[in-house]
């Protein structure tokens, strides 16, 4: 019973994501390929990540990541930096054109959380969040 309620409050997620993305938008994402948008989401994800933390996590090459982040840089959806002490380091950053088209779903998730605290006491709100703690911990390893 868990699996389904995961699986299905996941693919909620996802599915108004999508459709809020492709209908209606002012914001548009251009010429962005799957692998490129999984780029985009890790780099956010890993907030501010080097270019070898992110050939590690894809487990690829080095020359594909660097290829695949100019790529990225040119459509203005990336950012690249240099550590202030080893100036051969550089730090990947998304960029507001990037955070506009991604940051469609907020409203949404606002919503639920919204008519959650509404439907919920404040100890099932304080143990929920518990409880997503213990999920993203476990998610993570």
């Amino acid at each position: 019973m868990l699996n389904e309620l995961f699986e299905d409050l996941y693919m909620k997620l996802a599915m108004n994501f999508y459709k809020k993305a492709a209908h209606g938008q002012t914001v548009e994402i251009e010429n962005i390929s799957a692998v490129e948008m999984a780029c985009l989401e890790v780099v956010y994800f890993l907030k501010k990540p080097t270019y070898s933390e992110l050939s590690e996590f894809f487990n690829i090459s080095q020359p594909n990541v660097t290829y695949r982040i100019n790529k990225l840089i040119k459509k203005g959806y990336l950012t690249k930096f240099n550590d202030e002490k080893d100036k051969r380091v550089y730090y990947l950053q998304v960029t507001d054109k990037f955070m506009e088209y991604y940051c469609i779903n907020n409203n949404y998730i606002n919503n639920i959380i919204i008519n959650l605290e509404k439907r919920c006491t404040a100890e099932e709100i304080e143990q929920f969040g518990k409880t997503l703690k213990i999920l993203t911990k476990e998610a993570m390893e």
